[in-house]
């Protein structure tokens, strides 16, 4: 019997059929979504900024399907960033105003403002003055006061507005005590620690302020903590009163140096993404050593095996500097004495075009990462909380870093020798009349709110 094929054939024809009109669309589809933009249109920018976001962003999930893509990179980001993201920004490094600019990173001080109890006056305070910078060349020193910015007095009203002035100029001119002082906006560099040895009865106590927590920081405190360890320092008080963060890698190599029992195979921290990051730990060696940059046996050799450490912070106290606050406290006990701090449990990587060649000369830095320590606590967003209560404008005038009579390092030490006169002893300090109310303006803590955790991929 002849068999007829013909309909089996025609069915085959329509279901190729059926799959070239799908591929035909498919095709078709990734082209509507994905046009190909000219190189340097805001278009191509923010198309490259929303991809890398739906890879590496914490928030990735809450990204708009087809946001508008004309406007400018730093409104694009801003308009699709996720409500609770307090801390992601782009930058182009060609360009210094799309950056951070602090009367720190211009002039090299920081400074606060405060109503005057007694007057009413505002006045305001030099709380940090970097060294070898235009401030400290200008003769700007820790304590001093300023009653005019600009040949404006101070007042309520305006001590933002002139904050803001200061930032926005290339000079600035401050009515102090001493007359006025002109300030011309230079370059500051690296700041040293500060460290020394104080003895309270037999106890010696190693006090140490650091002012980040930049590339090289751990290595840069061998000999300090040599010293530490040579001298028989059984108590710590690491100051990171206006410790705005940075390396995650130079954390755990501080930390390295003092808590008790460390190895390299210690878990330090767990890093939790999106869906495509997962969760993931690190060990303390692998934190601290992971761009090389870091010999863990050297820092180990140094490590004070100590059982509790006090640890100096205010809101100006950020990111990194938090992390040695949340993730010190599986393996000692850690006492913080002075105020909240700002409450950054989260971190970034840099993220730049790599492809060749580069279309894009932005650099965003987003939020990857929640960070938890090893017994898996974080969710400190709303800042840590002191457990010794201490505001270091308390006693004026303010007196220079690792002074023992400075409020927060005299609480400290208090705490040490289990005394409880701080408030007398701080009184007799005094020498000034004046007494710190409201606080205005403080550009630490303005300067701290744009700080970020950085780590590694």
């Amino acid at each position: 019997m002849q068999r007829d094929f013909f309909p089996l054939n025609s069915h085959l024809h329509k279901f190729t059929a059926l799959i070239l009109l799908l591929l035909i669309l498919q095709s078709c589809k990734k082209n509507i979504a994905k046009p190909d933009y000219p190189a340097g249109t805001n278009e191509n920018i923010n198309t490259w900024i929303l991809d890398s976001l739906q890879r590496y962003y914490y928030w990735n999930e809450s990204l708009p399907g087809k946001p508008d893509l004309t406007p400018d990179p730093k409104s694009f980001l801003n308009a699709i960033r996720n409500t609770a993201d307090r801390f992601s920004y782009l930058i182009l490094p060609s360009d210094p105003s799309t950056g951070t600019v602090s009367t720190r990173s211009k002039y090299g001080f920081d400074y606060t403002t405060f109503t005057e109890e007694s007057s009413g006056n505002i006045i305001g305070v030099i709380k940090q003055v970097l060294n070898d910078s235009p401030a400290s060349r200008a003769g700007l020193k820790r304590g001093d006061y300023i009653y005019q910015i600009n040949g404006k007095q101070l007042n309520s009203a305006d001590a933002a507005a002139l904050q803001q002035e200061v930032i926005s100029a290339n000079k600035v001119l401050l009515g102090m005590d001493a007359g006025p002082v002109e300030i011309n906006a230079g370059a500051t560099f690296e700041q040293p620690s500060i460290s020394k040895i104080l003895q309270t009865g037999n106890v010696k106590t190693g006090y140490l302020y650091t002012n980040d927590f930049n590339t090289g920081l751990a290595s840069s405190l061998n000999n300090t903590f040599s010293n530490f360890k040579n001298a028989g320092v059984t108590e710590l008080i690491l100051d990171l009163r206006y410790n705005s963060g940075g390396q995650v890698a130079e954390a755990a190599g501080l930390c390295t140096m003092i808590a008790p029992g460390i190895t390299y195979g210690t878990p330090f921290i767990t890093y939790k993404g999106n869906k495509n990051g997962g969760a993931k730990t690190e060990s303390i060696g692998t934190a601290s050593t992971f761009d090389r940059s870091l010999n863990f046996n050297s820092l180990l050799q140094r490590n004070l095996d100590l059982r509790r450490i006090f640890i100096l912070a205010t809101g100006a106290t950020a990111s990194a500097a938090e992390i040695m606050i949340n993730n010190l406290k599986p393996y000692m006990q850690v006492i913080v004495v002075g105020e909240k701090t700002r409450g950054k449990d989260e971190a970034s990587f840099t993220i730049a075009d790599m492809r060749n060649p580069k279309q894009v000369e932005w650099e965003l830095h987003p939020i990857v990462y929640k960070l938890f320590n090893a017994a898996g606590s974080g969710n400190y967003s709303s800042g840590i909380a002191p457990d010794i209560a201490v505001n270091e404008l308390s006693s004026l005038p303010l007196l220079a870093l690792g002074d023992t009579g400075d409020p927060l390092v005299q609480a400290a030490i208090n705490s040490i020798t289990g005394s409880s006169n701080t408030a007398s002893v701080n009184s007799k300090l005094r020498t000034s009349n004046l007494k710190a109310g409201k606080v205005l303006t403080d550009t630490r803590t303005l300067d701290a709110a744009n700080s970020l955790v950085f780590t590694h991929r």
